[in-house]
């Protein structure tokens, strides 16, 4: 089965922004990846901030909706703490072009953090600082934990955990214990929150 051209579009877009960023890359650049014309791609998106924004945008937003189906499930707050490892490691390790562009957006000079962070990345922390709340209140997770600082802890860990693989690859190598598996980060991110 073949792409469309939208699908050659996002697939191009992702791998030149992920390289390149947002203002150096260009329209041009894309549309070659992606061995389409330049008005193929305008056909689609009206111009490079709606194809970047839309890639942003879509990504983060399935994240969010993943998010909020694990919190709204109503199971245990360890299980839905595994849950949610769970979605974050899987969503990084499904497209790690996508989420290098995402990073570099994020933590980098990105132009649209303040547009995504009103329209996703707060509602996320407030819902995550408010499961962290009641998970206390409910004795699941340690009366030390401030909800609001695990909330940034958690994705921090997984980011870093992945973003930075290699690194983290090669430090197993040097110590007895296991650190680079799925499974250690896991059990260690759990540990560090259930009571």
């Amino acid at each position: 089965m073949g792409y469309s051209s939208k699908d050659k579009v996002i697939k191009a877009a992702i791998k030149v922004f992920s390289k390149k960023g947002y203002d150096a890359a260009s329209m041009r650049e894309i549309a070659a990846a992606a061995r389409l014309t330049k008005p193929m791609i305008y056909y689609h998106f009206k111009n490079k901030k709606d194809l970047y924004l839309y890639l942003l945008e879509t990504h983060i937003g399935t994240l969010y909706e993943g998010l909020l189906g694990i919190l709204n499930a109503g199971q245990d707050h360890t299980t839905t703490l595994g849950r949610i490892i769970d979605l974050y490691d899987e969503t990084l390790r499904s497209d790690p072009e996508m989420f290098y562009l995402i990073q570099r957006e994020t933590t980098g000079e990105g132009r649209f953090v303040e547009l995504l962070t009103k329209k996703y990345f707060s509602h996320m922390h407030i819902q995550m600082a408010q499961f962290f709340k009641d998970g206390i209140r409910q004795g699941a997770f340690r009366p030390s934990i401030n909800p609001a600082l695990s909330s940034l802890s958690l994705i921090a860990i997984l980011m870093f955990h992945f973003s930075q693989g290699r690194v983290v690859e090669q430090l197993s190598q040097t110590t007895a214990a296991k650190i680079s598996s799925r499974d250690a980060i896991h059990g260690h991110i759990m540990s560090l929150f259930v009571s």
